[in-house]
């Protein structure tokens, strides 16, 4: 059983790292990095949980608890922490302050707190006459209520993946609606087999599971901002391509001076104008369905289900005012600032979305004051 353990920690440790090694600090990331510290946590407890049970000694017994009752916080923190790198992904914004209360926080501390009392009550867990760990009664319905949140989250994944057309989103929301599948297989041969505990190592093949994703999502993405790259823009465009009933708008911007950034302050500012330009769209386009991408060189595309050209025009203000807002706010030798150019299309064409891309170039230029 420890040699399983081990095995899963030390496979649980190199994705982590990978975590840091292989991906831009976003917050994704992020999130994802705490949720893997928190199940490599969760298995050392449990290690621990298993080396001092039926050991003696009032120390024994007292390390015993402590290492019982942090267990069960960790189970709390990594629900917590995938409801909130989920609901993120799913709908690509946190959950609002209120929702976040009434239905994670407010719950949780509850949780939390009936955890923490156990040594008093012995509703969570307790240890026998010969330290031995002994479920409560309500150890049960503890792991019935995590074990509804993940199911809900999976669920929402679920609808989300039916409404979905790109092939990418729609695989990571189904990874999203099974993570919580092998925990819970875990779980059932842990009651069928008492003393096996397999809940945290199959966690580990979740985790896994969402690192692989991530990889694959990585393929598409641009390693200096975060956002989508080239190749990912051509295989987005394509649906449009194909599906010519749908409305599309294609916005192109660039930095403007970015060769004097360059060549004035160093490349090292180049790359902050970049990442700051990502970051800066981010924030612009936060809570919405747009797709982001680096183009090339410091060319930046957004391409929105939109066919009305007055709610382009304030979107294209927006971006702007973003960069403006920026400019103010942050203390940079430069001013960071963008020329955008855009294209609608409504109607069915040949080289629909090339045509879309040379007319958002040229009138992106034409904003730049290049043409005429």
């Amino acid at each position: 059983m420890l040699q399983l353990y081990y095995t899963m920690t030390i496979i649980a440790l190199i994705t982590f790292f990978r975590y840091k090694r292989d991906f831009a600090e976003i917050s994704d990331i992020r999130l994802l990095r705490r949720i893997e510290s928190v199940v490599i946590l969760a298995l050392l407890f449990d290690m621990g949980m298993w080396l001092l049970e039926g050991k003696s000694g009032d120390l024994i017994r007292i390390l015993s608890y402590v290492t019982g009752i942090l267990y069960f916080i960790l189970e709390i923190a990594a629900v917590h922490g995938w409801i909130k790198y989920a609901w993120h992904r799913i709908f690509r914004k946190s959950i609002s302050k209120t929702k976040k209360l009434i239905f994670v926080l407010i719950p949780f501390s509850a949780l939390g707190l009936f955890v923490i009392t156990t040594p008093l009550t012995k509703l969570c867990f307790y240890l026998n006459d010969a330290n031995y760990f002994q479920s409560g009664i309500l150890s049960t319905p503890f792991y019935i209520v995590l074990l509804l949140y993940l199911l809900s989250i999976s669920a929402i994944a679920i609808i989300q993946h039916k409404k979905e057309i790109l092939i990418d989103r729609k695989k990571e929301l189904l990874t999203i609606a099974l993570f919580p599948v092998p925990p819970f297989i875990g779980g059932i041969i842990q009651i069928i087999f008492y003393g096996l505990s397999m809940i945290w190592p199959l966690a580990v093949v979740s985790s896994l599971l969402v690192f692989l994703n991530k990889q694959s999502q990585a393929i598409s993405q641009d390693s200096l901002t975060g956002l989508n790259n080239r190749r990912s823009l051509e295989k987005h465009l394509g649906v449009y391509e194909e599906d010519q009933n749908l409305a599309v708008t294609l916005i192109m911007l660039d930095i403007n001076d970015f060769k004097k950034i360059n060549d004035q302050y160093g490349h090292s500012f180049g790359d902050m104008a970049l990442i700051e330009t990502a970051n800066i769209l981010r924030t612009v386009f936060y809570g919405t369905s747009a797709f982001l991408g680096r183009y090339g060189g410091d060319e930046f595309v957004v391409v929105i289900t939109e066919g009305e050209e007055g709610s382009v025009r304030k979107i294209v203000q927006k971006i702007k005012d973003g960069f403006d807002e920026f400019s103010r706010a942050t203390k940079l030798p430069f001013r960071l600032s963008t020329s955008v150019g855009y294209a609608i299309s409504t109607e069915k064409s040949d080289n629909r979305t090339a045509n879309l891309l040379k007319k958002a170039d040229k009138n992106m230029y034409r904003d730049k004051g290049l043409v005429s």
